[in-house]
Parts: C-alpha cells; sequence; structure tokens
C-alpha cells in the first residue's frame, strides 16, 4: 500500500510539472515521508521537487515515473540526491568564504555562468543574503536564486562604442568577454588539458557533468592513432578530450544545430586543434538528402532537439526548423576520401541512433572499426542494435542495464 502511495504521489507531481502547474508540496511531503521513515524538512521537499522539474520531457510519463523509482529504491532517511545537494551547498560556502574559485559542478548547480555571476553570489554569501537552507531550495533553480539575491544580484557594466574600419573589420581587437558572459574553462584529461568556452546554462551542463561512461571509454581506448567519429557532437567536448588525451589522435564532428555548430568550430579554433579535429554541419541518418532540422532550443550547447523534419516532440514546446544536409555515414566516407577511417564511433543523437547504424553498414564491416558506443532509449532498441553490430563481429561490454544509457561494443583486432 505504501509503494501506491509513493506511486501516485510521483505520478501527480510530474503530471503537475508537466502541465505547467504548482506541484502539490503537502503530497510531496507525504510521500517522503513514507521512504524516509519520518517527516521531510521544508528544504528537502524543495529538493525534492526540483528533482523531478530535472527529469526530461521528451521522456513518456511512465518512463519518468520508472526513473524516478530507480531513484526512491536506493533512498532513506539520510536520501542519496539529498546528500549530493548538501555537499554541494557546502562546497560552495566554503569557497565563497576562502575566496577560492567555484568547482564546475557547484557553477552548474547554481547557474553561475560567468566571474561575475559567481562574484555576486559569493558576495552574498559573505554578505549573510542567503543562508545553506536558503541555497539548498534555490539548486538547479536560477529563476528562484535570481529572486533570492534580489537587487543586490544586479551588476552594472561598462559601456564600449565599438566600430569597425573600412574593411569592416574590428578596430577593437580586446574580446569583450563579460559583457556577452563568454568565458573559456580549463578542463583535464590523462594527457593534456584543454579549454572549452561557455556563455550560458546549456554549456554549462556540458562541461560541469559529462558522461562518465563515455569519458571512461575514451580514457580506456582512445590510442594515439586512433580516429573517433563523433556523431551528435554538441559543442565538441568529447571529441576534444579524445584529441587532448592522445597526441595523434584525430576525431570527425557530426552536429546539424546550428549554434551548436558555432560553438563546436570556436572550440575547435581556441584549442588550436584544426588539424586533429574537423567539424562537419549535417546530420547522419539511413538516407541521404536535404532535409529540415528541428531545433528545440536556439541556444549553443542545446539538446534534445525535436530532430530531423521536427519528428520528434519539441522538449521545449516550441521548434525552429533550419536547412540540413543529412549523410548516410557510407556515403559520406564516399564522399570525404580525404578523411582517415574510423576505428571508435560514438552516436548520441537523442534518438534515432538506429537510423545511423542502419545507413553504416560498409562502415560497420570495415575491420578498422573496432569500438562502438551507442545511447539507447529501449530495450527494443537495445536487441536490435546488438543482432545489427554482432553480424560484424562486435559484441557488447560493460554492466548490463535496462532503458536509457550507453551501450558498448568492441571486437578484437
Amino acid at each position: 500500500m505504501t509503494e501506491q502511495m509513493v506511486l501516485t504521489v510521483i505520478r501527480q507531481a510530474l503530471l503537475a510539472i508537466e502541465e505547467g502547474r504548482e506541484v502539490n508540496q503537502t503530497e510531496v511531503s507525504t510521500g517522503l515521508a513514507l521512504v524516509f521513515g519520518r517527516p521531510p524538512a521544508a528544504e528537502e521537499v524543495d529538493a525534492a521537487i526540483t528533482q523531478l522539474r530535472l527529469i526530461p520531457t521528451f521522456l513518456s510519463l511512465e518512463e519518468r515515473i520508472e526513473l524516478v523509482q530507480t531513484t526512491l529504491a536506493e533512498t532513506t532517511a539520510d536520501s542519496p540526491f539529498l546528500q549530493e545537494q548538501q555537499r554541494s551547498v557546502e562546497a560552495l560556502f566554503q569557497a565563497a568564504h576562502a575566496g577560492t574559485p567555484l568547482s564546475l559542478p557547484v557553477r552548474h548547480d547554481f547557474g553561475v555562468i560567468s566571474a561575475r555571476h559567481e562574484a555576486c553570489l559569493t558576495q552574498a554569501i559573505r554578505d549573510g543574503r542567503l543562508t545553506r537552507a536558503q541555497a539548498l531550495s534555490c539548486i538547479h533553480d536560477g529563476m528562484r536564486l535570481t529572486a533570492q539575491l534580489g537587487d543586490g544580484n544586479q551588476v552594472h557594466l561598462p559601456l564600449e562604442f565599438r566600430t569597425t574600419d573600412h574593411n569592416g573589420m574590428p578596430q577593437v581587437t580586446r574580446a569583450m568577454d563579460e559583457l556577452v558572459f563568454q568565458e573559456e574553462v580549463s578542463l583535464h584529461t590523462s594527457g593534456n588539458p584543454f579549454v572549452m568556452v561557455i556563455s550560458n546554462a546549456s554549456e554549462l551542463r556540458q562541461l560541469a557533468i559529462p558522461e562518465p561512461d563515455t569519458v571512461a571509454w575514451l580514457e580506456k581506448t582512445i590510442r594515439s592513432d586512433s580516429v573517433l567519429y563523433d556523431v551528435g557532437a554538441n559543442v565538441g567536448y568529447y571529441s576534444l578530450y579524445a584529441v587532448a588525451m592522445r597526441s595523434g589522435a584525430k576525431a570527425v564532428a557530426f552536429e546539424p544545430a546550428p549554434l551548436n555548430v558555432a560553438r563546436l568550430n570556436h572550440n575547435i579554433h581556441v584549442n588550436r586543434q584544426g588539424n586533429a579535429v574537423m567539424a562537419f554541419p549535417i546530420a547522419l541518418s539511413d538516407a541521404t538528402g536535404v532535409l529540415r532540422f528541428g531545433n528545440s532550443y536556439f541556444v549553443s550547447g542545446g539538446w534534445s532537439h525535436s530532430g530531423i523534419d521536427g519528428r520528434k516532440p519539441s522538449a521545449s514546446g516550441e521548434t525552429f526548423f533550419t536547412g540540413c544536409i543529412a549523410y548516410t555515414l557510407d556515403d559520406f566516407l564516399r564522399a570525404a576520401p580525404f578523411l582517415p577511417h574510423p576505428t571508435h564511433l560514438k552516436v548520441d543523437v537523442d534518438g534515432p541512433e538506429l537510423k545511423v547504424l542502419r545507413g553504416a553498414a560498409s562502415t560497420l564491416a570495415d575491420p578498422r572499426l573496432r569500438h562502438l558506443l551507442i545511447e539507447m532509449r529501449a530495450d527494443q532498441e537495445v536487441r536490435e542494435a546488438e543482432q545489427m553490430v554482432r553480424q560484424w563481429g562486435f559484441e557488447r561490454v560493460g554492466p548490463a542495464m535496462q532503458g536509457l544509457g550507453n551501450r558498448i561494443f568492441t571486437r578484437d583486432p
């Protein structure tokens, strides 16, 4: 009976979020009390509701419920998700009082896009205008944090008039990074470091919480002669990680979302990796042609777009279409003989992964390709993908899992 009551609370809360209604805090409090075995504190209720809001809306209601149930299965009175949030709050306050830079995960949790945001937030803590309990209730909720800080978060910026010369070139060559909140962030690998540019919350998320299994896959398998084909490269984190980690490694990055393509090339340029990474503003699919790409978010770093021809429901509720060239991977390789053949194929395109595989039969058959990482959303997709790649000698490695997650395949040389 208790389990059914908790399930009802989860369902009602997720429906309220989906429909834009206020979540019933009393019901969530009741559900948490059943899980914790004690009445939750107000900030714990806030934290739980915030976690529910973070669940991707492109998942079906049943998938979202299953995700919450999986989390709650490991939850006790010392809630893992709450402990993680409390650790983030404590790290924020320690850094603020010590005057040390915030870590990327903490910056992500509180929406700290730039040095000015960081200065504003840490000064509020030092001034006593933000308590730990208030910070906990604002984690992952930039709108609430902005309201909590009130007028104290206003920053006055200098205004500089900028013109171009007679050739149309800027007369001032220095970048006004602070005005557009654009910063380079240094990142580390087991080899060399690299940098990436952030200017918004989506780009910050890419760097602050990368997929650990993808990073581990790169660390374990990339060598100096490896060539990674990064399908769904977004702003280039994994492509740049691979070539920074192993000198001599190459990457070919595919990304159809126009603002992501711009930032992807920007990141390649600031790392001076133009000889190691080449970006293509195209989609890979099961057919070659001229299509439309539905952008759910017109912001660099955005993901979970409605995609080719807007076939997937938009996570934002809006779709902006841009022109898109689609290739099968096999056709692409025939059209680009100047590129090295992939040794690694990463496919993370938020839905049509199987279409990418169906258009890559010749590529999969080529023995030079040895490593695959494919994001799958359903067990049926996993079974079809396994059947498809096993005929070419690939075997699945890594722990078994169900539902959304990365599946890794390899074959002996």
